[in-house]
Parts: C-alpha cells; structure tokens; sequence
C-alpha cells in the first residue's frame, strides 16, 4: 500500500495497543561499564521524563470542534461533532495556538483544560498558509509554554509530543505525551501532502519519531528542557495511524510572528516575488558558477511580469543565490525568506543569468490569498 501524509486531526476511536522501546547512548557515560546502564543513572532519565511531563502537560489542551445544523422540520439546532484536535497556552490570559486544520468549516470550538474545565473558544485569527490559528477562551492565570530554539535542534535528540490523539482527552483534559527523537529537518512536503488546501505551504518541517496520531494535531512537540519547538501537524502512515514519521512546524521567530500576529486579531502578510521557484537542476551538486556556494533557487517562471520580480529584470531561467545578504540554500528556503519579508521592503538579490553574477533590488509585494495559491509547483 502506498504510504500518505495524513494531517492527524480526527479519526474514529479505536483501541490501540502500542509498545515502544528506545535506547539513548550518552556521550561519555557510563564509560566505566561497557555491558549496560547503571539502574540509577536509567531511573534518573527516567525521572527527567516524568518530570518533563509533569511540568509541560499543564498547557496542552484538548479541542473539540462542531457544526450546528436545525434539525429538519422542528425548530431545533443540533450541534454535530466535527473534529477533534490538540492545541497548546500561549498566553496566560486564554490564548491558545493549534493547527488551522483543526478548527476549519467549525461553527463552534470547545477547549478542554488540564484540569478537566472545558470552555467555549473564540477563533481570533487563522493563517491558511502556515496552517495556524490562534484562539481565546474565558480564563486568566494559565500556565503558558516557554519557547525554544528550532535553530538549535540536531538531528537525534530527544523529542516529546503532547496532545489529544484520538479525542483521549476529550472528556477529562489529561493529555497524553510520547517520546523519540528528531529524525530529520527542513523536510519538505508541500508536494506529498494529498488533498490540503493549495494554499497551504508545509515546507521547513521538523520530522520526528515521537508517536503522532489522528487528534494530535496543533500540539506542542517539546525538547528535553520542556520548550515548545515546533506545532505538530502531520503524519506519513499508510494505515491511517502513526509509523514513526510525525511532522511539526518549527516554532523558529517566524512562526512565533506570525502568532503573535494572529493574537492581535490580524491576519499575517506574507512578502511576495511573482514567480514560481524550482530546485537547481542537477539538484545533486552544490556547485554555482566557478565557486563553492549554496544551490540557489531557480526561476522556473515569472508568472507576473509587473510583479515585484518581473519589475526588476529576473527571467526564467535565473538562479537566485542570495537574498537580503542571506546565501539561498534551495527553493523553500528562498520561499522562507521571502515569506516572512514585510511587503515594501526593498531587497538587494544576487542571481545568475548565464552563469554571469548579476544584482538587482527588489520591492517586496503582499501576497494574494486568492491570486497567489502556493502550488505544488510552489509559486513565490
């Protein structure tokens, strides 16, 4: 069976049973006995989980959501459950962050707390693009999460999901957590996402072994300081359920921006080139021109000539190497980059025509929800 990215958002309850084993080697310890682990030093980790849990789960919280529909022929209106999905305090005055996924064609949204109190929540802002939304419930003194540095992740530390996975938390708020490791950064899978919104762009996806299922969505995924670094979203299963390949936004100070943002009632304005980028063809070599530089994104089209780019002079065919002073390593990382650019900021480039070193400066325009969907092709 062909394996799909699947957003973990709602799915019917089912019992599943699940033994997961992971063995953590620490540089340096334990030197003195090669044939295994102290069962002190075990129990300490194991203490460090436990209390990582206690200290974080606080601020997850289970989201339920419903469409309200007048029964047919009585004056009656039924609430129907939607969806159901996880989401995290970013505020301790009842702001609370999750996935746009989770809480969309809602007519109502309810948030279940740790403590078992549920309350009705208002959507103060979603961003359809970055798949995040923000809302507010009725409730002050909560216990908001701390941030982390995506910047810093590596690739095999620790890793801890929390949230609702199938609805679990729905009645008494508890949220579940797992644990693994980071498998992977930057992945993107804009491309492999089957039926999102087109104008949804996942790229810059922090790939993670920690178990991720149906109603884990919007979650927190923490390190092993209990710091939010990334916004859970996405799984790659072939049954539905997860196979060790979850998917979380990175909370770098982009997307903290843009919740910010969403928090302030406003929708965020992401910078805008008008035309649609490519990988560097051969993609295997790293090599531009005569020097050693990052690959570069190449213009596959410019889709309007009196956009920001067509303005400027860039052409099919040129190859972005830098921008704003920033060496372009690939196609989603001059999307990146241009996304998070404040419309009418002007821009110095640095592009390749021909293999001869060109510059330009470009004004940055406001990308068009509606006339600049991002594509698989992956329009900027």
């Amino acid at each position: 069976m062909d394996h799909k990215l699947s957003l973990p958002r709602r799915r019917p309850v089912c019992l599943l049973l699940t033994l997961a084993f992971s063995t953590a080697f620490v540089k340096g310890a334990f030197a003195q006995d090669r044939s295994g682990y102290a069962l002190a030093d075990l129990k300490a980790l194991e203490q460090t989980f436990v209390t990582l849990a206690e200290k974080v789960r606080p601020s997850v919280v289970a989201i339920r959501t419903y469409q309200t529909r007048r029964a047919s022929g009585v004056d009656t209106v039924l609430r129907v459950p939607r969806s159901q999905g996880s989401g995290f305090i970013i505020g301790s005055d009842g702001y609370i962050a999750t996935n746009a996924h989770v809480i969309e064609d809602a007519n109502s949204v309810t948030v279940i707390a740790q403590d078992g109190l549920r309350y009705e929540a208002s959507v103060v802002h979603t961003d359809e693009r970055g798949d995040l939304a923000v809302l507010k419930i009725d409730a002050t003194d909560l216990p908001a999460v701390r941030w982390g540095d995506p910047e810093k992740l590596r690739v095999n530390q620790w890793a801890f999901a929390c949230g609702n996975p199938f609805g679990l938390a729905n009645d008494d708020g508890q949220a579940s957590i797992t644990y693994g490791v980071i498998s992977a950064l930057n992945r993107h899978m804009t491309d492999r996402l089957a039926g999102a919104d087109p104008e949804r762009y996942y790229g810059n996806l922090v790939e993670t072994s920690a178990a991720i299922n149906p109603g884990s969505s919007g979650g927190p995924l923490f390190n092993i300081d209990g710091e939010v670094i990334g916004v859970v979203t996405a799984i790659e299963t072939s049954s539905g359920v997860s196979e060790g390949h979850g998917f979380a936004i990175p909370t770098d100070v982009h997307v903290r921006s843009v919740l910010d943002t969403l928090k302030q009632g406003k929708p965020f304005r992401y910078g805008y080139l008008g035309v649609t980028v490519e990988e560097v063809d051969p993609p295997a070599s790293r090599r531009v021109a005569d020097s050693m530089q990052p690959r570069g994104a190449k213009i596959a089209r410019v889709n309007a000539p009196d956009g920001p780019a067509g303005r400027a002079g860039l052409q099919a065919e040129d190859v972005v190497t830098e921008y704003n002073g920033t060496a372009v390593e690939s196609r989603d990382h001059l999307i990146r980059l241009v996304g998070f650019t404040p419309a009418g900021t002007e821009v110095p480039v640095t592009y390749l025509r021909k293999h001869v070193k060109r510059k330009a400066t470009i004004t940055i325009g406001e990308r068009d929800p509606v006339q600049a969907i991002a594509l698989s092709k992956t329009r900027e």
